[in-house]
Protein backbone atom coordinates (compact mmCIF):
# COMPACT_ATOMS: atom_id res chain seq x y z
CA UNK A 1 0.00 0.00 0.00
CA UNK A 2 1.60 3.35 -1.07
CA UNK A 3 1.98 6.14 1.49
CA UNK A 4 -0.37 9.14 1.05
CA UNK A 5 -0.75 12.44 2.89
CA UNK A 6 -3.15 15.31 2.11
CA UNK A 7 -3.90 13.92 -1.34
CA UNK A 8 -0.20 13.49 -2.24
CA UNK A 9 1.19 10.00 -2.92
CA UNK A 10 4.79 9.01 -2.24
CA UNK A 11 6.67 7.70 -5.29
CA UNK A 12 10.19 6.34 -5.77
CA UNK A 13 12.50 6.12 -8.76
CA UNK A 14 16.01 4.73 -9.25
CA UNK A 15 18.38 7.14 -11.01
CA UNK A 16 21.97 6.82 -12.20
CA UNK A 17 24.30 9.54 -10.94
CA UNK A 18 27.20 11.02 -12.96
CA UNK A 19 29.71 8.75 -11.22
CA UNK A 20 27.69 5.69 -12.32
CA UNK A 21 26.21 5.03 -8.88
CA UNK A 22 22.54 3.99 -8.61
CA UNK A 23 20.38 5.88 -6.07
CA UNK A 24 16.70 5.76 -5.17
CA UNK A 25 14.91 9.09 -4.92
CA UNK A 26 11.55 9.70 -3.26
CA UNK A 27 9.01 12.38 -4.18
CA UNK A 28 5.37 13.28 -3.63
CA UNK A 29 2.87 13.81 -6.47
CA UNK A 30 -0.89 14.40 -6.66
CA UNK A 31 -1.32 12.66 -9.99
CA UNK A 32 0.50 9.80 -11.69
CA UNK A 33 4.08 10.88 -12.63
CA UNK A 34 5.77 10.00 -15.97
CA UNK A 35 8.17 7.64 -14.22
CA UNK A 36 8.35 6.14 -10.76
CA UNK A 37 6.31 3.66 -8.74
CA UNK A 38 4.18 4.23 -5.61
CA UNK A 39 6.26 3.52 -2.50
CA UNK A 40 5.95 2.86 1.21
CA UNK A 41 7.50 5.20 3.76
CA UNK A 42 11.22 4.24 4.00
CA UNK A 43 12.66 3.20 7.38
CA UNK A 44 14.21 6.01 9.45
CA UNK A 45 12.21 8.75 7.68
CA UNK A 46 9.15 10.79 8.61
CA UNK A 47 6.83 13.08 6.65
CA UNK A 48 6.76 16.80 7.41
CA UNK A 49 4.92 19.69 5.80
CA UNK A 50 6.82 22.75 4.63
CA UNK A 51 5.68 26.01 6.19
CA UNK A 52 6.24 28.06 3.05
CA UNK A 53 4.39 25.92 0.48
CA UNK A 54 2.44 23.45 2.61
CA UNK A 55 3.72 20.49 0.56
CA UNK A 56 4.77 17.20 2.22
CA UNK A 57 8.47 16.29 2.32
CA UNK A 58 10.56 13.39 3.65
CA UNK A 59 13.11 13.94 6.38
CA UNK A 60 15.17 11.78 8.70
CA UNK A 61 13.64 10.93 12.06
CA UNK A 62 15.08 12.64 15.12
CA UNK A 63 16.72 15.38 13.11
CA UNK A 64 19.95 15.10 11.20
CA UNK A 65 23.51 15.50 12.39
CA UNK A 66 23.88 18.29 9.88
CA UNK A 67 21.19 20.37 11.62
CA UNK A 68 22.83 19.82 14.99
CA UNK A 69 26.27 20.72 13.65
CA UNK A 70 24.84 23.79 11.91
CA UNK A 71 23.14 24.93 15.11
CA UNK A 72 26.41 24.52 17.04
CA UNK A 73 28.31 26.42 14.35
CA UNK A 74 25.79 29.27 14.51
CA UNK A 75 26.12 29.36 18.29
CA UNK A 76 29.93 29.54 18.07
CA UNK A 77 29.67 32.27 15.42
CA UNK A 78 27.34 34.28 17.66
CA UNK A 79 29.81 33.93 20.55
CA UNK A 80 32.69 35.11 18.34
CA UNK A 81 30.63 38.05 17.14
CA UNK A 82 29.75 39.05 20.71
CA UNK A 83 33.43 38.80 21.67
CA UNK A 84 34.48 40.99 18.70
CA UNK A 85 31.79 43.53 19.54
CA UNK A 86 32.94 43.72 23.17
CA UNK A 87 36.55 44.16 22.02
CA UNK A 88 35.52 46.89 19.59
CA UNK A 89 33.56 48.74 22.29
CA UNK A 90 36.52 48.57 24.67
CA UNK A 91 38.83 49.87 21.93
CA UNK A 92 36.45 52.76 21.16
CA UNK A 93 36.24 53.68 24.85
CA UNK A 94 40.06 53.69 25.03
CA UNK A 95 40.24 55.94 21.95
CA UNK A 96 37.71 58.35 23.44
CA UNK A 97 39.68 58.43 26.68
CA UNK A 98 42.97 59.18 24.86
CA UNK A 99 41.29 61.89 22.76
CA UNK A 100 39.90 63.54 25.89
CA UNK A 101 43.36 63.44 27.46
CA UNK A 102 44.89 65.02 24.34
CA UNK A 103 42.27 67.78 24.33
CA UNK A 104 42.84 68.49 27.99
CA UNK A 105 46.63 68.62 27.58
CA UNK A 106 46.42 70.91 24.53
CA UNK A 107 44.03 73.15 26.43
CA UNK A 108 46.46 73.47 29.32
CA UNK A 109 49.31 74.16 26.88
CA UNK A 110 47.30 76.94 25.23
CA UNK A 111 46.44 78.53 28.54
CA UNK A 112 50.09 78.45 29.67
CA UNK A 113 51.21 79.97 26.34
CA UNK A 114 48.61 82.74 26.67
CA UNK A 115 49.74 83.43 30.21
CA UNK A 116 53.40 83.62 29.12
CA UNK A 117 52.54 85.95 26.22
CA UNK A 118 50.48 88.17 28.47
CA UNK A 119 53.40 88.45 30.91
CA UNK A 120 55.86 89.17 28.12
CA UNK A 121 53.71 91.81 26.40
CA UNK A 122 52.44 93.55 29.52
CA UNK A 123 55.61 95.66 30.22
CA UNK A 124 56.14 96.57 26.54
CA UNK A 125 52.63 97.97 26.10
CA UNK A 126 52.81 100.35 29.06
CA UNK A 127 54.37 103.13 27.00
CA UNK A 128 52.13 102.80 23.94
CA UNK A 129 48.43 103.59 23.92
CA UNK A 130 47.60 102.74 20.29
CA UNK A 131 44.80 100.31 19.62
CA UNK A 132 46.38 97.38 17.78
CA UNK A 133 43.26 96.63 15.70
CA UNK A 134 43.11 100.11 14.22
CA UNK A 135 46.81 100.02 13.38
CA UNK A 136 46.43 96.70 11.60
CA UNK A 137 43.45 97.98 9.61
CA UNK A 138 45.41 101.05 8.52
CA UNK A 139 48.33 98.86 7.37
CA UNK A 140 45.99 96.64 5.33
CA UNK A 141 44.40 99.56 3.48
CA UNK A 142 47.85 101.02 2.77
CA UNK A 143 48.98 97.70 1.25
CA UNK A 144 45.86 97.52 -0.94
CA UNK A 145 46.44 100.97 -2.42
CA UNK A 146 50.09 100.15 -3.15
CA UNK A 147 49.13 96.94 -4.98
CA UNK A 148 46.57 98.72 -7.15
CA UNK A 149 49.06 101.37 -8.15
CA UNK A 150 47.61 104.11 -6.04
CA UNK A 151 44.36 105.97 -6.44
CA UNK A 152 43.97 107.53 -9.93
CA UNK A 153 41.32 109.80 -11.28
CA UNK A 154 39.10 108.43 -13.97
CA UNK A 155 40.02 104.86 -13.15
CA UNK A 156 41.86 104.37 -16.48
CA UNK A 157 45.39 103.14 -16.70
CA UNK A 158 47.82 105.36 -18.59
CA UNK A 159 51.14 104.46 -20.06
CA UNK A 160 54.21 105.73 -18.30
CA UNK A 161 55.77 108.58 -20.27
CA UNK A 162 59.43 108.29 -20.68
CA UNK A 163 62.23 108.90 -23.10
CA UNK A 164 61.98 107.09 -26.36
CA UNK A 165 64.95 106.06 -28.33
Amino acid sequence: MPFTKDGYTLYSRTVTLKGGRQQTIYFFAKGKPKSGAPAELPNGYEVATTTRTGLPILRRKGGSKWREMRAEAKKRAAERKAKREAKRKAMMEERKKRAAERRASSKTKKTTKKAKKAKAKAPAKKGKKVAPKKAKAAKKTAKKTVKKGGAKKGGKKTKAKGKRK
